[in-house]
């Protein structure tokens, strides 16, 4: 730098503050340091010239002089961003306080230094205004020196690689040209068009080194998948249109697959192949992209608007899930050839690749994208099928109730597929298999009848929950899944199945978001939110019931639907809903009784609810947050709305709290609550303490309490629900390893805890051996007054 500007700066300096000459020597050496090549003492001249011109538009030029000197006094290119400016700031504060600068004036020049971190000064500033003007008067100088300011600034910056400069460069000024650049009126007269044109030079000298060597490609892959989409399109619209109207056809009504339509969309994905190649027109693209998109939607409604309604037991016609697919993959080819036309016009991706290279990727991209979408409709539409026609089929034995004995005789065994939840009913053992339901014959084992549908996908891992018996056990509700790939945008497919048990016999499906909380014969009673929906079964009774909170629990007794709602906080609310109407009869507001958690999260800590048999009485469970944990057992009259009584259950961790906590299992007998939780706490890898205990609907007196000991291997949140069964006589049986390696039945009751050795059968082929049964993962049921388990592997009942 020559001395003569160092002299010039000098007495500037000394102007503004002649009694500070050490402070002003100190920051002439910072921008005469050697790492600047831009932000220097020419750089500081050039700033300080502009606030002169400038000066009328400022409250307090000399505070923006003042600022402009320690604006950039400490400057390292690898600071974070904004972090030169702040410690540049601080230093201002600290050595003009020193030299006794009146606080105001202090505070005012580290905020102006500050603002120029981002130049984003409040349209009343006028110091920030006419600072920030100064700052980025450069960028409107003309071209050679901002060339040379350009030139600077990446020396400065020299240790970062030429690509990631190249794009960060680009970033920030294309940000600095998205908004106003100078504020004060002189500088966005004069000077924000020029700034502007040598912003956008630099942009577009940037663009080729920002570019990755095959970021040209980027865009022309895009552009092929929007072909592929075109000519898949076309393809589907033809199968559409070729298949017949209704569902089964005459051979009259199938017109043949018309073969115009592929020839049509492969015409068109050349067309626009010419257009993107060959032309420079961009509206060549944009009109066919907004296009395509426009009609795919309106096809997309059409589809939705006369898409035919389910009929049991009768399959569709393939013509609308091959529309529907058709509109979908239009829809996807305008949104594809949009986004390849905004990538082409992106800086990065400036540079074209060449064009046998271009051509050959559009082509093998299109190939491939129509490939996977014709392919993956043809799939679709048979699961589409499919899912009309459930595959239900009935033996002709009825089910018989053997004398049941509880020895430990084996009644049958037979393998079976990874299984999730069993249940009992008055036709036998249903099992959740990972496509439907699969009843069993309790005496024999014998598949009574299977109930499956194509669109259901890992029904299993919904474990116990996903299986509802009907108090009287002749109705059951089948949480079934469906496949997210196998789905029909704007279909509906039925996520619960209800069946009758004895028979197999679809009495209805329906299809809801929410969870299923009871059925009968009659309704299907379902939780959304904190509504409560019927859903008519036998009976076209449908209501729709709100109420204050997220409804949890419900079950079915009488004429009633009894449902328990609670909020977070400490409002768990029971209610009694008209069966026929949906309209409350009573409420009982449990956390008047209980003293519930403010933290109460009513998905995990409102329990089972369950009715008990031959009486008007309701009992469920509610944890707490008292003394670590404590689980609160509660029954209501639901004639009268109030309630009985209430009892803890101390030292019972809350449901999905680490390790050691459970989803306790509430059941009830004409004479029994029977209640399986976990105790709190216990070392990893160590056994864990389960409370099964009997107590009496009426007053909740205990009748009997065991502790269980169970190995690590079973700690499992779902093992009290899936892993215990209640026999009709009050005890609870369940599968749990013994100390000699076995995996035994084990009884639990008035009389205590006692495991039960299989013992082999000549009625039962295949045998099953105490040694082979495992307790990796077991479930328990009861069914025709028989205990019957599941190991995952294989299915067994004792007598």
């Amino acid at each position: 730098m020559p001395d003569s500007l160092a002299m010039d700066l000098r007495d500037r300096w000394n102007r503004l503050l002649p009694h500070a000459q050490p402070l002003g020597d100190d920051l002439l050496a910072r921008y005469a340091e050697q790492h600047r090549h831009y932000h220097d003492q020419r750089h500081l001249t050039d700033v300080l010239e502009t606030i002169d011109e400038l000066a009328e538009y400022a409250d307090d030029a000399d505070s923006v002089r003042l600022a402009a000197w320690f604006h950039d006094a400490i400057y390292d290119p690898q600071a974070d961003p904004g972090e030169n400016e702040e410690v540049s700031a601080q230093l201002a504060e600290l050595e003009l306080a020193a030299y006794g600068v009146e606080a105001a004036r202090v505070e005012e020049i580290g905020r102006l230094v500050r603002l120029t971190a981002k130049h984003d000064c409040a349209p009343d500033d006028r110091n920030g205004a006419v600072l920030c003007d100064a700052d980025l008067r450069i960028l409107s100088l003309p071209p050679q020196r901002y060339d040379e300011y350009a030139a600077g600034i990446r020396q400065e910056y020299a240790h970062i690689a030429d690509r990631d400069f190249a794009r960060g460069r680009m970033t920030f000024l294309q940000s600095l040209s998205e908004t106003r650049l100078y504020a004060t009126p002189r500088g966005h007269e004069e000077w924000e068009r020029p700034a502007r044109d040598n912003l956008t030079r630099e942009v577009g000298s940037l663009g080729p080194r920002a570019a990755r060597p095959i970021g040209g490609l980027i865009p022309v892959i895009y552009f092929g998948a929007a072909l592929g989409a075109i000519v898949a399109s076309s393809v589907l619209l033809g199968r559409g249109l070729g298949a017949a109207a209704k569902w089964p056809a005459d051979p009259s009504d199938v017109s043949g697959f018309p073969v115009w339509a592929p020839i049509a969309g492969t015409a068109v994905a050349a067309a626009l192949t010419c257009a993107w190649f060959r032309r420079s027109q961009q509206r060549l693209v944009t009109v066919p992209a907004i296009l395509f998109a426009v009609v795919g939607v309106a096809a997309i409604g059409v589809c939705w608007w006369r898409w035919p309604a389910a009929q049991p037991g009768a399959a569709m016609s393939e013509r609308w899930p091959y529309l529907m697919l058709a509109s979908v993959a239009l829809v996807l080819a305008g949104a594809l050839l949009a986004l390849a036309r905004r990538l082409r016009l992106a800086p990065p991706y400036a540079q074209a690749p060449p064009g046998w290279l271009g051509v050959g990727a559009t082509a093998v991209f299109g190939a491939l994208l129509a490939w996977v979408v014709v392919s993956a409709g043809e799939p679709f539409v048979q699961a589409r099928l499919e899912t009309a026609n459930t595959v239900s089929t009935t033996t002709t034995i009825e089910p018989t109730q053997l004398p049941v004995q509880l020895d430990g005789t084996l009644a049958w065994s037979r393998e079976v597929p990874a299984t999730g939840a069993i249940t009992g009913t008055a036709g036998g053992v249903a099992e959740l298999r990972s496509d439907g339901v699969v009843m069993s014959d309790a005496a024999t084992g014998q598949i009574r009848w299977r109930y499956s549908r194509a669109d259901v996908q890992d029904a299993a891992s919904s474990g116990a929950k996903g299986l509802l018996v009907s108090a009287d056990t002749r109705t059951i509700a089948a949480h079934l899944p469906h496949s997210d790939y196998r789905e029909p945008a704007g279909i509906d497919l039925p996520t619960y199945a209800v069946l009758d048990a004895v028979s197999g016999k679809v009495l209805t499906e329906v299809h809801t978001d929410g969870t299923a909380l009871a059925v009968d014969e009659n309704q299907l009673l379902v939780a959304e939110g904190n509504y409560v929906v019927a859903h008519g079964v036998s009976s076209p009774t449908h209501w729709r019931a709100q109420v204050r909170c997220h409804v949890t629990q419900g079950t079915l007794i009488g004429d009633q639907a009894v449902v328990v709602d609670a909020c977070a906080g400490n409002s768990a609310v029971v209610r009694g809903l008209d069966l026929k109407t949906g309209a409350q009869r009573w409420e009982v507001d449990l956390g008047a009784r209980i003293d519930l958690s403010a933290e109460l999260d009513p998905s995990t800590w409102v329990g089972d609810l369950v009715a008990v048999p031959d009486t008007r009485e309701v009992s469920g469970l509610i944890w707490t947050g008292a003394a670590g944990g404590t689980l609160y057992q509660w029954s209501v009259d639901v004639s009268e709305g109030h309630v009985i009584w209430t009892t803890p259950v101390p030292g019972t961790p809350r449901p999905r709290l680490g390790s050691s906590s459970c989803d306790a299992q509430l059941a009830a007998t004409h004479a029994s609550l029977v209640l399986v939780t976990c105790r709190t706490g216990n070392d990893p890898g160590q056994p864990q303490t389960y409370d099964v205990s009997s107590s009496s609907p009426a007053d909740g007196t205990p009748q009997w309490h065991h502790l269980l000991q169970v190995p690590p291997k079973l700690q499992q949140p779902e093992y009290p629900r899936n892993g215990f069964g209640l026999l009709p006589d009050g005890r609870v049986v369940t599968l749990m390893p013994q100390p000699n390696g076995s995996c035994s039945p084990v009884m639990i009751g008035s009389t205590g805890v006692q495991p039960r050795p299989i013992l082999p059968s000549v009625n039962a082929q295949p045998v099953a051996k105490s040694e082979e049964v495992t307790c990796n993962k077991p479930a328990v049921t009861v069914a025709a007054a028989r205990p019957v388990f599941s190991d995952g592997t294989r299915l067994f009942a004792l007598n």
